[in-house]
């Protein structure tokens, strides 16, 4: 069995060190989007291979 879990972030940030004119001396941002699969077994005690909520345990 298997479950996933996409969502997205976002993060900014800038790079003080390179040069004044350098694109990534001003602050900027990305968007990331992730997708996590988590797979195995069945828990024959809870009839899923993991509790769901849980899963925010393994990120």
């Amino acid at each position: 069995m298997e479950i996933y879990k996409k969502f997205s972030f976002d993060s900014a940030h800038y790079l003080p060190n390179v040069p004044e004119d350098h694109k990534c001396r001003r602050m900027h941002g990305h968007t990331f989007n992730v997708e996590i699969h988590i797979a195995g077994p069945v828990n024959k005690k809870i009839g899923w291979i993991m509790d769901f909520a849980d899963k925010k345990n393994h990120l």
